[in-house]
C-alpha cells in the first residue's frame, strides 16, 4: 500500500510540475542517463516524437511514468521534477538528491550544478618504458533555469586537461581536436589543454511551438549511431524551430540552421590567427506517427558554401527556407551547395522491442552514395535495456569535390565518426538496480581505405597507385559504476575500454582501465 500511494504521489508531483511551469528545456544528450526515459516514450501505447534529439522537456507525457515498473519510476524525468528532499542534512541533499544551487520563487527557476570528470587510468598494452599516466582532469558549471511558463536557458562551460591513450592522441595530432570537446593546446610534455562550451535559450509561445537559439549539438534518430546527423563532432552555433501539429500531434517539423567551420586558416589573412573558413548547414525533418506502432521521418540537409577564393560570398536566403527538398531542388547533390536526403523509421512492438532503420543518400555525377543503418532494441526487464545495430556506408558518402561542401564540422564527420567505406555491428547491453549501473559495449569495425576519408577530394583520382588498406576495429568497453545524484547524473565509475586494429601493415592493441568521478550529460565516443 505504502508503494501505490508513492508511486501515485510522485505521478501527481510529475503532472503538477508539468502544469505549473512547462519547461523549455532540452533533456540531455546522453544516452545511459535517458533509458528510463525512451523506455517511456517507446511504450506500444506513447505518442511520443523520439527522433530529433535532444528532446524538448514540455513536450512529454508524465503519465507515461505507469508504463514503467516500481524501481524505473523515479528515474523518469528525474532533471525535470522539483525535489526537495525532507529530513536530510544540507549536505546529504546536495551530494545525494538535489541540485547544488536551486531557487524557486515561482516565476523563476535556477539551478546550478558542478560538472567533474576526474578520471586516473592505465594503458595495460602500452609497453614503452616511460610511458604517461592517463588521465582527465574535468572541471566546470552547468546554470539552468525558467522565467516564467514560456523561457528557458542552459549554459554550460567544461575546462579540460587530459593525458590521452595514445590512439586518441594519434586523432588528435591528425585531427588537431579532442573528439567531439574541440581544439587543443599542449600541455606539459604529453598533455593536451582545451574546454567547451554549452548554451542556448528557448521559447515556446504556445504547447505546439518550440524556437531555440544556441552553442550545442543535434542528434537524428532511434540508434547508438546516426548516419543522418550525429552528436559525434564539435558543438557548432544553431538556430532551431520545431512544430506540433495534427491529431494527436502526430507530425513534428524541425527546421535547423547551424554554422559550421573547417579548421584551415583564411589565405587572404597574413596574421598567424586568421579565422577559418566557414560554411552553414540547414535541415528539415518531417516525423510522422502514422500509428502508434509506426514512426517515419523524411531528412533533408544541405551544406551551403559560404566563402570562395574571392571572400565571403552574398548571403543565401535559401538557406532561411522552411519548406522540406526544395533546397535540395534548388542546389542538387553535386554543386556549389551539397544536399543529403534520408529516411528514418521506427516499429514498436507490444512485447517492449523496437526495430528502427535509417537510410541516406548523397549522390553525385561520379558515385552513388548512400548509407544505411538497422536496428533493434529491446526493454521488457526492469533495469535492462539490450541493443544491436549494423551500419553501412558506401565508399565516398559526406565527400564533395569542394573542402568545403564535405558533410563535417571541425574536423569530424557530422555523422558517423568512421566516415564512409565500413560496415560495423554494435552490441550494447544496459542494467541498473536502484543506484548501481553497469554497461557492457562491443563494436566491430571494418573500413576500406578508398573513399573511407570524407576530407578528401573524390575527384582525385589515384590511378591505382595507392594500395587498398582494410583494417578491422574492435571496441569492447565496460562500466560498471554507482550514481552518487541522479538530478546531475554524478557517479563513480570503474571502466576498461579494449581496442584491437589490425590492417595490413597495423596490429595495435589498447587497454586503458580507469576509475573516474564523473558527471555525465553528454555523449562522448571513443569507440571507433
Amino acid at each position: 500500500m505504502n508503494s501505490y500511494l508513492k508511486n501515485i504521489a510522485l505521478l501527481f508531483l510529475l503532472s503538477y510540475t508539468n502544469w505549473s511551469i512547462a519547461q523549455q528545456l532540452n533533456l540531455p544528450l546522453n544516452r545511459e542517463f535517458n533509458l528510463v526515459n525512451q523506455k517511456a516514450f517507446n511504450n506500444y501505447n506513447a505518442y511520443v516524437h523520439t527522433a530529433f534529439q535532444p528532446m524538448l522537456q514540455s513536450q512529454m507525457d508524465t503519465n507515461l511514468i505507469e508504463s514503467l515498473s516500481a524501481s524505473e519510476k523515479n528515474d523518469f524525468l528525474i532533471n525535470v521534477n522539483r525535489t526537495h528532499i525532507k529530513n536530510r542534512s544540507w549536505v546529504a541533499r546536495k551530494l545525494f538528491y538535489e541540485n547544488f544551487i536551486q531557487i524557486d520563487t515561482g516565476k523563476f527557476y535556477l539551478t546550478i550544478d558542478p560538472l567533474l570528470n576526474l578520471e586516473l587510468g592505465e594503458d595495460l598494452d602500452d609497453n614503452r618504458p616511460e610511458k604517461p599516466t592517463l588521465f582527465v582532469n574535468t572541471r566546470g558549471i552547468i546554470a539552468k533555469g525558467h522565467i516564467g511558463e514560456k523561457f528557458s536557458f542552459q549554459t554550460a562551460v567544461y575546462e579540460n586537461q587530459a593525458n590521452l591513450p595514445q590512439y586518441l592522441v594519434d586523432y588528435v595530432n591528425t585531427n588537431n581536436v579532442v573528439p567531439g570537446q574541440g581544439r587543443v593546446k599542449k600541455f606539459k610534455d604529453n598533455g593536451f589543454d582545451y574546454n567547451t562550451a554549452i548554451s542556448y535559450i528557448s521559447y515556446s509561445p504556445n504547447k505546439r511551438l518550440n524556437f531555440q537559439l544556441g552553442n550545442d549539438k543535434q542528434f537524428i534518430g532511434d540508434g547508438y549511431r546516426s548516419l543522418l546527423l550525429s552528436d559525434f563532432a564539435y558543438n557548432y552555433p544553431y538556430y532551431k524551430a520545431v512544430v506540433l501539429f495534427g491529431k494527436k500531434n502526430q507530425f513534428q517539423y524541425t527546421k535547423l540552421n547551424a554554422g559550421l567551420s573547417n579548421l584551415v586558416r583564411r589565405t587572404d589573412i597574413s596574421t598567424p590567427e586568421a579565422l577559418f573558413t566557414r560554411k552553414s548547414m540547414s535541415v528539415h525533418y518531417l516525423n510522422w506517427i502514422a500509428t502508434k506502432w509506426l514512426h517515419l521521418g523524411v531528412f533533408e540537409s544541405t551544406i551551403w558554401q559560404t566563402e570562395s577564393q574571392s571572400g565571403t560570398k552574398p548571403y543565401n536566403f535559401m538557406q532561411l527556407n522552411p519548406i522540406l527538398f526544395l533546397n535540395t531542388l534548388n542546389a542538387g547533390f553535386d554543386g556549389n551547395d551539397n544536399s543529403q536526403l534520408g529516411i528514418n523509421t521506427k516499429i514498436k512492438f507490444p512485447f517492449k522491442t523496437i526495430i528502427y532503420g535509417q537510410l541516406m543518400y548523397d549522390g553525385n555525377e561520379i558515385n552513388t552514395k548512400y548509407g544505411y543503418q538497422a536496428g533493434i532494441k529491446y526493454f521488457g526487464i526492469s533495469g535492462l535495456t539490450l541493443q544491436a545495430e549494423f551500419n553501412k556506408v558506401e565508399p565516398y558518402t559526406f565527400s564533395s569535390e569542394l573542402p568545403l561542401q564535405n558533410y563535417s564540422h571541425f574536423n569530424e564527420p557530422l555523422a558517423h565518426p568512421l566516415g564512409a567505406n565500413f560496415t560495423e555491428i554494435v552490441g550494447i547491453v544496459n542494467y541498473k538496480y536502484k543506484r548501481i549501473f553497469t554497461q557492457a559495449k562491443a563494436t566491430v569495425a571494418q573500413t576500406t581505405s578508398t573513399g573511407s576519408n570524407i576530407f578528401l577530394n573524390h575527384y582525385i583520382s589515384t590511378n591505382g597507385i595507392t594500395p587498398i588498406i582494410e583494417t578491422d576495429i574492435i571496441n569492447l568497453q565496460f562500466h560498471i559504476g554507482v550514481l552518487v545524484n541522479p538530478k546531475n547524473n554524478m557517479s563513480i565509475m570503474l571502466g576498461v575500454n579494449n581496442r584491437k586494429v589490425t590492417s595490413n601493415n597495423v596490429d595495435f592493441n589498447t587497454n586503458y582501465i580507469y576509475f573516474a568521478f564523473r558527471t555525465s550529460l553528454r555523449n562522448l565516443y571513443t569507440d571507433f
